[in-house]
């Protein structure tokens, strides 16, 4: 079914949309506030919706288990990884955001 190849297709287009603007941030060294606040809520914004999913899985009786999006999610979080560490620690000391 073409409608179901394009979503699937836009689940894994989600997960990685946001690697140009890591690379950018990577490259530049220095991390504007607002951009840092940014990229880093869009990250959390994710890892919740990952908790979102266990929840419903165990106290929602006819919810349905869907790898593709397990799959895309768990991409997506993962490629914030490396910036929640250095948006963490520039945070907890006052410094701006260097990665």
């Amino acid at each position: 079914d073409i409608l179901e190849l394009l979503w699937t297709f836009s689940i894994f287009l989600e997960s990685i949309a946001i690697v140009p603007q890591i690379v950018m941030l990577q490259r530049d060294g220095e991390v504007e506030n607002l951009t840092s606040h940014y990229v880093f809520f869009m990250g959390a914004y994710r890892a919740l919706y990952i908790l979102n999913w266990i929840y419903r899985s165990y106290f929602e009786p006819y919810y349905r288990h869907n790898w593709i999006v397990y799959i895309a999610g768990t991409i997506q979080t993962l490629l914030y990884v490396d910036f929640f560490y250095y948006y963490i620690v520039s945070k907890s000391k006052g410094l701006p955001m260097r990665t």
